[in-house]
């Protein structure tokens, strides 16, 4: 099965592991830039917790940065956000209970993968992986000037 496209900046930012031909990654570049979506209805939607509305507002405003997201990533980025909310409830409920309930796993413990397997996805999705988020922070951080594609 083929692996999702990469949008053509963030290949350029992650080193191009591909060995595309960097000119056609330069002119996908360019044309993702035509198409680059507004961001003013990036809000954290209303059924998020305070957390994940917490977490929404983070995730915004570091892809917003560097110009990865628009509008129409909004419920990638809430759901992300949810699951990461639920993470954080299920951990706290392991940690508070232990990882045995009686002889049993603590159930909590299925959950937890869940939202991690949910957020792992999610985040891939808007191009956040601990991976790519780290290389662009450590792009950024460096101030290595301006990207190549420009």
């Amino acid at each position: 099965m083929p692996r999702p496209a990469k949008a053509a900046k963030l290949s350029l930012l992650d080193g191009n592991k591909g060995k595309k031909n960097t000119q056609t990654l330069k002119k996908r570049a360019e044309q993702e830039q035509k198409m680059k979506l507004e961001t003013d209805k990036l809000l954290p939607p209303s059924w998020l917790d305070k957390i994940g509305k917490e977490a929404f507002l983070f995730v915004v405003e570091e892809l917003t940065k560097i110009e990865l997201i628009g509008n129409a990533d909004l419920h990638a980025i809430a759901l992300y956000s949810d699951f990461y909310s639920q993470y954080l409830k299920y951990k706290r409920l392991v940690k508070a209970k232990g990882n045995w309930v009686g002889d049993k796993p603590n159930p909590f413990i299925s959950k937890m993968d869940n939202a991690a397997k949910q957020m792992r996805a999610f985040g891939s999705d808007i191009g956040l992986s601990p991976q790519a988020r780290a290389r662009l922070a450590i792009k950024l951080a460096e101030g290595e000037g301006e990207p190549e594609w420009n």
